[in-house]
């Protein structure tokens, strides 16, 4: 709960710093509305790659997704494929599955110019994931009950969460976007994380044996305009 809260605390205090540079030239500039191109934006979040180096019994991938549907609001989405296999002297552990998101980000910006070029962002959205896992081994060493060995069978799990989500998105190239966000997932099922042989991960999620997760995405991302909105510039 600390780091939640000092996550979002952190954001709130950015808030403020971006308010007085919008107001700044309020006094100089009038606002007009005009219709720009919006679209869907396709993308690929490049740390699941990183995240095989650290931990090589993982293997992951995750699409990103969001359409503007008004001048600072966009549908938002991730889907994500975890396939994990691990052994060591004490067990040995295979799951796969994919999961989902869906919700709305907020657009922290005012726009100077009609054009979607830079966006500094807050959202939250709800999670669902699709997994199954085993244990086709463990081993329990005591020098007083002695050795135990035994298995737990694969078994479909489904799990569910709430996130809240802030990132940056900047155009480097003609609707080509990088981008990094921030996320802190609350299992909302938790008690699949209380059970005797919990997961050891949830697809889109993260570690199965905790109730919340913390995330960095870095990803790369192409907008795709096929249709237009209402935008309010400054001029």
């Amino acid at each position: 709960m600390k780091r939640i809260l000092s996550f979002f605390f952190s954001a709130l205090l950015a808030l403020p710093a971006i308010t007085r540079a919008q107001s700044a030239k309020k006094d100089s500039v009038r606002e007009v509305t005009v219709a720009v191109p919006a679209g869907i934006s396709l993308g690929v979040d490049l740390s699941r790659f990183a995240i095989r180096y650290f931990q090589p019994y993982r293997t992951d991938a995750t699409i990103n997704l969001d359409a503007r549907f008004m001048d600072r609001f966009y549908f938002a989405s991730d889907i994500s494929y975890n396939n994990t296999s691990h052994r060591d002297e004490n067990y040995r552990y295979r799951s796969s599955g994919m999961s989902a998101t869906l919700g709305v980000n907020y657009n922290f910006l005012k726009k100077n110019v009609p054009r979607e070029n830079f966006i500094i962002y807050g959202g939250l959205r709800y999670g669902l994931a699709f997994f199954n896992y085993e244990i086709p081994e463990y081993r329990i060493y005591s020098d007083y009950w002695g050795n135990v060995r035994g298995n737990f069978p694969s078994t479909s799990q489904l799990a569910h969460w709430m996130e809240m989500t802030v990132g940056i998105k900047v155009e480097v190239l003609k609707n080509f976007y990088l981008g990094w966000s921030l996320h802190e997932r609350i299992l909302l099922n938790g008690g699949l994380a209380k059970k005797d042989f919990p997961p050891l991960i949830i697809p889109g999620f993260g570690k199965g044996y905790k109730r919340s997760a913390f995330d960095v995405q870095y990803s790369v991302s192409y907008l795709f305009p096929i249709w237009k909105v209402k935008q309010v510039v400054r001029l």
